[in-house]
């Protein structure tokens, strides 16, 4: 074969099409698991479920095996899922799950190679670390093969954007690192059996066009005749053979637990959770066995997080994580923990519980911001800047049409919003103030008057941390709370201010263009990427109105449930005040759980006519302010991710057990 080929159909039937023992290395990323839906019939990626998309693609690349040369090589990139999109769920490890059959089904497992993307998408999530890699399988047909062995190999390697119309497209560089990690010769045949936009034939014609580099050729399997366009366009290959399809039959895959004669190992060191890193894949079973013991349960409390670690690891010990789910558990993160170019996972468990919310600290280790924004204000014209409210039971849209109060460095204070015609004055939260400002309520004992957190558990006794009193059970007995001084002092300023009268008709608002400098106004947005600059541009700047205080939502459950007994009310007698519709909603306010919600500003008003708020905390939750929506970078820093570099083993436990809220 001395030219690059596309075969364009179904992938079952392009690998049959190929001849046995011809394939030097094949590398792909085939449609992850319900990720995307690219329009196809019985597509791969939209199965039911993990074990019938694992079933499937192990049918599929047991053909592949026979296609590959005894000492082949194939890469296999496969990114992961959590059960859910929301809420406490689990991460299903589906790209172990799926290489642990694949080693079942006759693969040589040689490697795992770990895709760290050096510009991971942020993430606003504060319940777990941000994904930030992916992994690279190495399988063979034998154990003697052309891989360079390396194990543990990491790759720090940017995503790349393209202009081709694809959000799957894993970067140029990312295939040519693979391709330098197998001995390939003259006349090798690479093969990508889902090509998609045809990445790794473009590294092979550019391999092949360096003077100094081998005659290698590509073979690129693509059903998606849009995306063979896109082939042909990219790297110039005229070749493409239609394949008709073939039908073939798959079967889900079976789940396996641990084997029952696995020693058990018990960790009781900590009841807000367990922080150890096993020496071996052994200890690390044992370990997880012993997450089903009754002792472990019964010691730990509901809220627990636990971060359990092994140095030297194998599949198992990543495919067996996946079962605690089981047994009443979530696997809230894999962490890769990097120590040179070798690499371990530590996984971040939480029980199975609606019931609390477990004590996980993400702003203890923020990673600091790398840039900032000019603080400047004063040529920037928030004048008909819009301004959204999603906090009333009917969402809408307003915009500023005056600036009555500004801060130091000319940021609005204090600003007259038009929503529909009806005029109010909202405060203003400062951009590089706000994400302090929304948690800022303080909270003393009533008994020693000290101060304390507003962390609120439900399922555990609540005592004072300095005079061990007991706190929450009574309105008595409930804490003190108090405002920071800079909102009292921007809340008097709203109250001086409130009596402004102002005729809609007598300014003529000019909304501002947005039009800005930025080079992405020369790009098509597909390749604007994730960028703060394109973000921004794309995105727009506004305000949006917000509840000011962000309190635990069942420490509000429990005041409600205070407040209704000292009245001698059911929670019917309050559902009775609102609504038919209501029926379910009030329900949920008393909820101490992760079913429990908070009610918005408009129901705390009618609540307050029910119920005396003595404390004043429903005062404080009926208070709003706009925050200023930009690309910025959170005065906290960002989420650290589920990738970290660290060596020493105390600096690595000790970097775990700063996340446990105690």
């Amino acid at each position: 074969m001395k030219n690059d080929i596309i075969l364009c159909g179904d992938v079952y039937a392009g690998l049959s099409f190929l001849k046995d023992d011809s394939i030097s290395v094949a590398i792909t990323s085939p449609p992850y698991w319900q990720q995307r839906d690219y329009n196809f019939d019985e597509q791969i990626g939209q199965e039911n479920t993990p074990n019938e998309y694992i079933g499937r693609l192990i049918k599929i690349f047991n053909i592949l095996k026979t296609k590959l040369k005894d000492d082949g090589v194939f890469f296999l990139n496969v990114g992961d899922k959590y059960l859910n999109k929301y809420g406490k769920s689990h991460l299903l490890q589906i790209p172990y799950r799926l290489a642990y059959h694949m080693v079942n089904d006759g693969w040589y497992l040689q490697d795992i190679i770990i895709w760290y993307k050096t510009n991971h998408m942020p993430s606003s999530v504060t319940d777990r670390f941000t994904n930030t890699y992916e992994p690279v399988f190495v399988f063979a047909k034998n154990k003697n093969n052309i891989y360079k062995n390396s194990q543990g190999t990491i790759f720090e390697i940017a995503l790349q954007q393209t202009k081709w119309k694809h959000t799957a497209v894993y970067p140029e560089k990312l295939v040519l690192e693979l391709l330098n990690k197998v001995n390939i010769k003259d006349d090798d045949i690479i093969l990508d059996p889902f090509a998609g936009t045809g990445t790794t034939a473009a590294v092979v014609k550019s391999i092949r066009n360096n003077l100094f580099s081998k005659n290698i050729y590509s073979i690129s399997i693509e059903k998606g005749e849009e995306f063979v366009n896109i082939i042909k366009e990219r790297t110039q290959i005229e070749k493409v053979i239609k394949i008709k399809e073939i039908d073939y039959q798959w079967e889900r895959v079976t789940d396996i637990d641990l084997n029952e004669n696995i020693e058990t190992k018990v960790l009781l060191n900590d009841k807000y959770g367990e922080v150890f890193i096993a020496e071996n894949s052994t200890e690390f079973l044992s370990i997880i066995k012993g997450l089903y013991n009754k002792d472990f349960k019964s010691y730990h409390r509901e809220d627990a997080v636990h971060f359990l670690g092994v140095k030297f690891f194998n599949l198992d010990c990543l495919y067996f994580i996946h079962n605690i789910n089981n047994h009443g558990y979530v696997l809230r993160n894999m962490i890769i923990v990097s120590d040179d170019n070798n690499w371990y996972p530590v996984f971040m468990i939480v029980n199975d519980s609606t019931r609390v919310q477990y004590r996980f600290c993400l702003d203890r280790l923020r990673v600091e911001p790398k840039t900032v924004i000019d603080k400047n204000w004063s040529n920037q014209n928030f004048i008909g800047t819009k301004v959204i409210n999603n906090l009333d039971k009917h969402a809408n849209e307003g915009y500023i049409i005056d600036i009555i109060e500004k801060y130091s460095d000319n940021f609005p204070k204090l600003v007259m919003v038009n929503y529909n015609n009806n005029i109010f004055i909202e405060p203003v939260l400062h951009l590089y103030e706000d994400d302090f400002l929304m948690e800022g309520l303080l909270f003393f004992c009533p008994h020693c008057k000290s101060k304390i957190n507003d962390f609120y558990d439900p399922i555990e006794d609540n005592y004072c941390p300095h005079c061990k009193q007991k706190l929450y059970d009574k309105l008595e007995n409930f804490p003190i709370i108090k405002e920071p001084n800079d909102i009292l002092e921007l809340f008097e300023i709203l109250d001086q201010n409130k009596n402004i009268n102002f005729d809609v008709n007598t300014k003529i608002i000019k909304k501002p263009t947005n039009k800005t400098n930025s080079k992405f106004n020369t790009l098509p947005k597909i390749n604007w990427g994730a960028s703060p600059g394109a973000r921004k541009l794309m995105m727009g700047e506004y305000f949006s109105k917000n509840r000011l205080y962000k309190v635990s939502q069942p420490l509000v459950a429990q005041y409600l449930t205070l407040l209704r007994i000292e009245k001698n009310m059911t929670i019917n007698d309050v559902i009775n005040y609102f609504p038919s519709n209501y029926k379910h909603t009030v329900g949920h306010w008393f909820r101490k759980d992760f079913g429990g919600s908070i009610p918005i500003p408009q129901d705390i008003i009618i609540l307050k006519n029910i119920l005396d708020d003595s404390i004043g905390l429903l005062n404080l939750l009926e208070k709003t302010a706009l925050k200023y929506q930009t690309v910025k970078t959170s005065n906290k820093g960002k989420n650290p991710g589920d990738f970290i570099s660290l060596k020493n083993e105390y600096k690595i436990k000790k970097y775990f057990e700063d996340f446990l809220f105690k």
